[in-house]
């Protein structure tokens, strides 16, 4: 994939007139290579970079330099298109990376298609760099066990995590159903009969739901929608008992007392909705975070990753970032590299498992 130096140059400058439109660490609209309205995807990380990345640590390059480092734009790859989870979330990292690399920007390259393999494929064939990033959500964990994918979740470096969310249960504000508790006691009564929505078969949502089947023994009819809003528009409307659903999905409905939410698969309550209890507290042990972070091709050298993880930390940790994730109603948290690989490892396994119990997708 070699091209030449003044294509190379080209796409650099590009880039940084693209983080220059971002805006300062304080406003909110972090560095990117689409706009919302019309994404489209970067140069590749060697290309935007080669002209101006000496200190770039490659496979066979030379040695990492952490004292320049980064001399040179740094690229997100997000197999995800502009407005979603994991693009929300690395604009808001995006916006504040500058502010500890002397000025250099996170610029987010948006690769979508195939539920995130499109755009995990492609990074695969950028060459190893720490100026070469890619975002991973567990919803792509999830897709390496639905399908054959040339990719595991195991593949990668990890360098950080900066959000875990847990889904939550919508009901209407006049269901049956008061507690977690009284719709597992119904559906243990009357097998197959409760009604439960969610975004996709085979995604998030879905996958959460069969896993409290799984620790409850309870048997639902699953019904699959085309995203969060229209599971959780379902139960409005009557057309479902309840769905399971992830912020933000929803909230709306909370908020003006239509749907309610019956309890949150987390470890502990949300500062968000400090009233919802969580499944643990009613008996039920189910926890379910669904994550997003950064991973790093494994061929870059453990200082490069170490030197990314250090930026990273300290831009999660910058009062503004955490705002602009409090404003989306996303929980924010930091794992360092080592706690981040556990928890892709420990998501892996639970997945696999799932998928496998249930027979879902065509790869087992």
């Amino acid at each position: 994939m070699k091209k030449t130096m003044k294509k190379a140059t080209c796409m650099l400058m590009a880039a940084m007139v693209l983080t220059a439109c971002g805006g300062s660490g304080g406003s909110s609209a972090p560095a990117t290579t689409a706009a919302p309205s019309a994404p489209e995807k970067a140069g590749t990380p060697e290309e935007t970079t080669a002209a101006a990345a000496p200190d770039q640590a490659a496979a066979g390059g030379t040695a990492f330099d952490a004292s320049s480092f980064p001399s040179a734009p740094v690229t997100l790859v997000v197999p995800w298109k502009v407005g979603g989870g994991s693009d929300v979330s690395a604009r808001a990292a995006a916006n504040v990376f500058k502010d500890f690399t002397g000025g250099q920007p996170l610029v987010v390259s948006n690769i979508e298609g195939g539920s995130g393999v499109q755009g995990v494929s492609e990074y695969l064939t950028y060459e190893p760099s720490p100026y070469s990033l890619l975002s991973w959500a567990t919803a792509q964990t999830i897709k390496t066990h639905m399908q054959d994918t040339k990719f595991s979740a195991l593949d990668f470096r990890p360098v950080c995590g900066f959000v875990a969310d847990s889904p939550y249960i919508l009901v209407r504000t006049d269901s049956q159903f008061e507690t977690i508790g009284d719709l597992v006691e119904y559906a243990k009564a009357n097998p197959g009969v409760l009604t439960i929505g969610n975004s996709g078969t085979g995604g998030g949502n879905h996958l959460a739901a069969l896993q409290l089947c799984l620790a409850t023994g309870i048997e639902v009819n699953h019904i699959a929608y085309e995203g969060g809003a229209a599971s959780s528009s379902a139960v409005l409307s009557g057309e479902i008992d309840c769905s399971m659903n992830m912020p933000a999905e929803g909230l709306a409905s909370v908020e003006a007392g239509e749907l309610r939410m019956l309890c949150l698969f987390a470890e502990n309550r949300s500062e968000f909705w400090p009233d919802v209890p969580t499944a643990k507290e009613s008996g039920i042990d189910v926890v379910n975070n669904q994550t997003r972070g950064v991973v790093i091709n494994k061929d870059v050298p453990e200082e490069a990753a170490k030197a990314l993880e250090a930026i990273f930390e300290q831009a999660c940790q910058d009062e503004s970032f955490k705002q602009s994730l409090k404003d989306l109603n996303i929980n924010g948290v930091w794992l360092d590299a080592e706690a981040y690989g556990k928890t892709i490892e420990e998501e892996n396994a639970l997945y696999q498992e799932i998928v496998k119990s249930n027979g879902l997708g065509d790869k087992y």
